[in-house]
């Protein structure tokens, strides 16, 4: 929260679970918040674009804390896939 009482909207959505970021879109398509559709819909993208970007670095945090056991397997499957796609 800001000095003014004023919430940032991105830290309110690191703050928010994925789960409970996920509800928004629908919530948001049942109560616009603005009068203007193409308001309401880009505050839907945008929110899309957080939710997309909030999965990555989740799957960024689990592949990072990984042991390295499995970092050279998940190498070696991904090597076997790019070798699969160049046939």
């Amino acid at each position: 929260m800001k000095r003014d009482g004023s919430i940032e909207l991105l830290d309110l959505f690191d703050a928010l679970s994925l789960e409970q970021i996920c509800r928004v879109p629908a919530l948001l398509k049942e109560n616009p918040l603005f009068g203007d559709k193409k308001k309401d819909a880009l505050l839907i993208k945008e929110i899309n674009e957080l939710i997309y970007n909030k999965k990555l670095d989740a799957q960024f945090s689990v592949a990072k804390n990984s042991s390295l056991e499995f970092k050279i397997m998940l190498a070696d499957v991904i090597e076997k896939l790019i070798r699969y796609e160049n046939r």
